[in-house]
Parts: C-alpha cells; sequence; structure tokens
C-alpha cells in the first residue's frame, strides 16, 4: 500500500522518482501492471490484436527513451527507479483514465455528453504530460521547460509507434 501511496504522490507531483524503491521484482509488477491497464484501455475501443500491441508499443517507448535519457545524462544507475515511477505513475492515470475513456466512447452518439467526455480526456491527457515531465525533471535533473520539450517529443515519438502498430506496420 506504501508505494501505491507514492506513486499518488509521484501524480501529486508530492514525489520524485528518487522517492520510489530500486527494486527489480517493483519494476517487474509495475511495468506489467501498467501493460496491462494500457492493453485494457485500448480493448475500450480496438481489439484485442491491437490493443496488446499499442500497449506493447507504448510499453516498449517508455523503457528505450527513458533509459536512453538517463544513459546519455550519465544517470544509469536511476533507471530501474525512473522506469518503475513511470510505470506506477501511468498506473495510476490509467486507472483514473479508464472510466473517461469508456464513457467517451459510449456517449459517441450524444454530442453533448461527449463533448464532456472529451474535454475530461484531454484534462487527464495534460495531467499525464505533467507527471511525465515531473519524473523526467527530476530523474535528469534538468530544467522544467527541457523536460516539458523532452516530455513533448517523447509523446509524439509514443504516438506514432503506437500508431504504427495499430497499423500493423510496427
Amino acid at each position: 500500500m506504501e508505494i501505491i501511496l507514492r506513486f499518488i504522490d509521484i501524480c501529486r507531483f508530492k514525489a520524485t522518482p528518487a522517492d520510489v524503491p530500486g527494486s527489480q521484482f517493483l519494476l517487474q509488477i509495475s511495468v506489467s501492471i501498467y501493460f496491462i491497464l494500457g492493453t485494457l484501455i485500448g480493448r475500450i475501443s480496438e481489439d484485442w490484436a491491437v490493443s496488446l500491441a499499442t500497449s506493447l508499443s507504448d510499453l516498449f517507448v517508455m523503457i528505450i527513451v527513458t533509459s536512453l535519457l538517463l544513459k546519455i545524462r550519465g544517470f544509469q544507475a536511476r533507471t530501474q527507479q525512473t522506469i518503475t515511477a513511470m510505470a506506477g505513475a501511468g498506473s495510476c492515470l490509467a486507472i483514473v483514465g479508464m472510466p473517461i475513456v469508456a464513457w467517451f466512447y459510449h456517449t459517441a452518439e450524444q454530442e453533448q455528453m461527449n463533448g464532456i467526455a472529451l474535454l475530461f480526456m484531454v484534462m487527464l491527457m495534460f495531467w499525464s504530460l505533467m507527471v511525465t515531465a515531473h519524473i523526467f525533471r527530476y530523474a535528469l535533473e534538468i530544467k522544467s521547460s527541457t523536460a516539458a520539450m523532452i516530455t513533448v517529443a517523447y509523446t509524439v515519438l509514443s504516438i506514432v509507434a503506437t500508431g504504427l502498430a495499430m497499423s500493423g506496420v510496427a
């Protein structure tokens, strides 16, 4: 329960990746839960194959980009904690987002309700970007503005990778 509260604190900007225990087991659990939740969210609007492919591509982008950024900065020792923080915080946001995404797809016929659901999705996406920038800022020891630019580039790369996975190219 303590670690879940730590992930929630990261989402609330009250904790950093350094506050997450460095544990291979915790990393594996966090990444697995992140993958499962991503697959379930994808399943709301796609079939199982597409949902699994997009969740897997998102996970790979997260691991590869985070590892490369930490290596470039010379902070490879932080990789385990940072990926655990990304997956754990991402899982918390996915739990909050799952009903919002479901609401959006189930109100597609009702313009006004769908617009409200879309607004909540945009707010959730903005919050997710801020959390990712927060994690990058502290893990990489960089300015907030640099973390924001890296987060945008990372997000674009992730969207491209998941789009390719959805199309069957990747």
